[in-house]
């Protein structure tokens, strides 16, 4: 009997995690790539962008990775956010966030780049949310 009671309760806590709202995933995903920015880890902050990606200034999946690993040679960025926004239509979710860029001493970075803001476009792929856009509002 206990081992019946324990099977179930294993089995609805594993349906619970994995049955997280659409708007909870794409927030993990979206952490899933912030955290990788502050580690300096261009491979995983990229990871999750759709091979059409589209960033700003005509930015690619490509182009996106070169800039980080310039960017990380550079300096360290810790990235704090200040809204996180989400919005699922069917397979299509639409993300604002405002951000907080720190450098490497902690200190600001310049003026023009201590405070962003972003939309982001996400659309499901299987069973993963892939990142298709990212416009600065």
């Amino acid at each position: 009997m206990r081992k019946s009671i324990a099977s179930v309760s294993l089995a609805l806590t594993l349906l619970a995690c994995h049955s997280d709202k659409p708007e909870a995933q794409v927030r993990k995903a979206f952490e899933g790539c912030r955290a990788a920015v502050e580690a300096g880890d261009a491979a995983a902050a990229t990871a999750p962008l759709d091979a059409a990606f589209r960033g700003p200034e005509g930015m690619d999946k490509a182009m996106a990775r070169a800039f980080l690993l310039g960017t990380f040679r550079q300096e360290r960025i810790g990235v704090t956010v200040m809204q996180n926004q989400v919005a699922v239509e069917g397979n299509d979710a639409f993300q604002e966030v405002d951000l907080v860029l720190t450098g490497r001493s902690g200190g600001l970075l310049p003026q023009d780049a201590s405070r962003r803001s972003f939309r982001l476009h996400w659309r499901k792929a299987g069973g993963d949310w892939r990142l298709l856009g990212i416009q600065e509002r």
